[in-house]
């Protein structure tokens, strides 16, 4: 038995998650576990980012370039599917907003040292950026970055100027906070 027929077999009988990249196709990458397999063809249960079923894939084993593995995105997205009946869960977040000139800065100090929930935001109108918000000044904050599989990025200190928007627990925020706390342990 070939390795690429060992890892669909241990997909199959273990509901282990895979990720198949297909080739010549950027949008071609499928995460979920073997259904059924035979000499021409796989059926992989697929899932979201966030973790719900989402039908059944049929693909030509010639079309598929490689497979991931136990790697971290599937740990990952094991946790997701494990949790994602809680990640649809919005709690309140209650923000309140002001006409001041300085709205960055009182959004920034109702969000200060809130480590429930992440925040993104949008710098310089470009790129955002997720996490939490630890220690805001007058003129500036530190903000712990957390990367989209929940790991620590570190902090960084950005100016409260640049910042152009706010998105506060969407889910891909819960989802950044469910798997940074997974990641501790405290999940």
């Amino acid at each position: 038995m070939s390795i690429f027929n060992k890892i669909l077999e241990r997909s199959k009988l273990n509901k282990e998650l895979i990720g198949l990249w297909k080739y010549n196709d950027d949008e071609g990458f499928w995460c979920g576990y073997v259904i059924d397999y035979n000499e021409n063809l796989v059926k992989i249960q697929h899932y979201t980012k966030y973790g719900k079923k989402d039908g059944i894939i049929i693909a030509q084993i010639s079309d598929i370039q490689s497979v991931d593995f136990n790697d971290e995105y599937a740990k990952a997205m094991q946790c997701v599917i494990d949790y994602s009946n809680e990640l649809e869960k919005e709690e309140e977040t209650n923000i309140h907003l002001t006409e001041n000139e300085d709205w960055q800065f009182e959004l920034l100090k109702q969000m200060e040292g809130n480590l429930d929930k992440i925040t993104s935001l949008e710098i310089n109108s470009s790129s955002y950026f997720s996490g939490f918000i630890l220690e805001v000044s007058e003129t500036d904050f530190i903000f712990h970055c957390i990367g989209k599989l929940g790991e620590d990025e570190g902090a960084v200190i950005y100016r409260i100027e640049d910042i152009t928007g706010f998105r506060i627990n969407d889910i891909e925020n819960r989802k950044r906070t469910m798997l940074y706390k997974w990641r501790k342990s405290s999940i």
